[in-house]
């Protein structure tokens, strides 16, 4: 028994001592030469990949990343067809001093410029990649703590989940636990789903579990409504249950217009109550018209309908002055 038991440990030392030698050989090989070096590893699949937009007048006008920009913006590439993507990821990083200290992660398609030629290294394995990005994340090397994280969750090797739920647990910073949970619904699909409803409805702390909602409502996952209403009906802290019933409306679920107002009889709280109000404002194509319409018809409180009658003002569609119109004669 001893003896397999310490068997065990080697070989866990082992896969250790590889995969350190393994990131200190890929970032030796990067940190070679000052500048943009870049190397291309599998993208995961079932998300459309990373690249910039400049959009005017609410239309997307020009695709393509400046690597060199301070401020730099990405957003999910939808227009990119199945039949131009070729399933990679691009990871740009730029050395300064033998140290790297800008982390950039793109769809290889995504066309990019930058003020110097980009260096390009051949033949880097994922492991290693997600490897090297962790340890940049554990020195908080430049600005990979607010983009090294994103280039990790988007490789498609199993070791970048296993990355993002250690990156979620409560030994980390609150920022970098916020960010794993938000990648985790960005590329992990069911899978980062449950582990995010694990912290939604579990963690100790509450400003944490609001984050987990809206990472459930942005997540890329299938169905993540029934977790965002659970916590809106369950959870202790008024400022979750509230957070939560804004985020169902959000989700532009049909189901979200009869919960959140079936909240406005259950839930014992002014200021959830007020909030729930406020979420069904915020529903789209007409629904949120016709929710506080319903509110006002209904058998609410008083306060309740205050609110109700507030935000219908504030709509100015002519559903809205349609039924002023009416109440008024």
């Amino acid at each position: 028994m001893q003896r397999v038991t310490w068997i065990a440990v080697l070989a866990a030392l082992g896969v250790v001592t590889n995969a350190n030698a393994a990131n200190d050989s890929l970032e030796r090989r990067v940190t070679a030469r000052d500048g943009w070096v870049a190397y291309s590893v599998p993208m995961v699949a079932g998300v459309d990949g990373p690249c910039c937009f400049n959009v005017r007048k609410g239309a997307a006008t020009k695709k393509g990343c400046d690597l060199d920009k301070r401020n730099w913006n990405v957003t999910d590439d939808s227009e990119d067809s199945p039949a131009t993507r070729d399933g990679m990821l691009s990871v740009y990083l730029k050395v300064e001093h033998g140290r790297v200290e800008h982390v950039r992660a793109l769809a290889a398609t995504c066309p990019v410029q930058a003020g110097s030629s980009v260096h390009w290294i051949d033949s880097v394995e994922s492991a290693s990649s997600i490897a090297m990005l962790s340890a940049l994340l554990d020195r908080k090397t430049g600005d990979a703590e607010d983009t090294g994280l994103m280039a990790l969750a988007y490789h498609a090797d199993a070791s970048a989940m296993g990355a993002l739920v250690t990156r979620a647990e409560p030994s980390h910073a609150f920022k970098e636990r916020e960010q794993a949970l938000f990648w985790l619904g960005q590329t992990r699909g069911v899978e980062g789903q449950k582990v995010i409803e694990r912290y939604a409805s579990t963690d100790a702390d509450p400003e944490l579990r609001a984050k987990a909602v809206f990472a459930l409502a942005q997540s890329n996952a299938p169905d993540a409504y029934p977790a965002i209403l659970k916590v809106a009906r369950s959870d202790a802290e008024e400022e979750v249950r509230g957070e939560s019933l804004f985020w169902l409306a959000q989700t532009e679920d049909p189901r979200a217009k009869d919960d959140i107002i079936a909240s406005l009889k259950t839930e014992s709280s002014d200021e959830v109550r007020e909030k729930a109000v406020f979420a069904l404002s915020q529903l789209d194509d007409g629904a949120a018209d016709e929710a506080l319409i319903t509110v006002l018809r209904g058998d609410y409180s008083r306060g309740v309908k205050k609110q109700a009658l507030f935000w219908l003002g504030q709509s100015g569609s002519p559903r809205a002055m349609a039924y002023f119109d009416e109440a008024l004669k």
